[in-house]
């Protein structure tokens, strides 16, 4: 009999832990949500002094992200411009930051621009980008970069 008080009491004390552990794991599997594919093209100056012009291919799936870091340094008067998007209703440029050098202490020092692109449906498209003075007079495609995409 005192078996039985023992695990009936044992029973009641751990079948709220069993419940909870198990409503838990519910909510965590129902609110998760899919991160969108994010594809990155990453292109330095240095890879730019062997080869001007470059062209890249990425592929993606809808929703989806396409990041591109460029070498950048502002201190010569050049930065990246989106010059062409070829089929803007497959693809919207939604941002664009630079950010500096890591080490503080080189003055002029270049770091990276990086521009990001949402999938807006299926399809390909074309990014083109020129590393120019954007002044007038200025020296217009320094560098250029065509990326093909492929958003499936």
């Amino acid at each position: 009999m005192k078996k039985i008080i023992i695990l009936g009491l044992v029973s009641v004390l751990l079948l709220p832990l069993l419940i909870i552990g198990c409503a838990s794991e519910k909510v965590a599997s129902t609110t998760a949500t899919p991160t969108p594919n994010t594809q990155t093209v990453a292109i330095t100056l240095d890879e730019f002094s062997a080869n001007n012009s470059m062209l890249k291919y990425v592929e993606t799936t809808y929703p989806g992200t396409v990041t591109v870091r460029l070498g950048s340094n502002p201190t010569t008067g050049y930065n990246w411009a989106v010059t062409e998007i070829v089929h803007p209703e497959v693809i919207e440029k939604v941002s664009n930051d630079y950010e500096g050098p890591t080490a503080t202490n080189i003055v002029g020092a270049g770091g990276t621009e990086e521009w990001v692109f949402n999938a807006k449906e299926t399809g390909l498209a074309i990014i083109r980008m020129s590393y120019s003075r954007p002044w007038e007079g200025g020296e217009k495609d320094l560098y250029t970069v065509s990326i093909n995409v492929n958003i499936k």
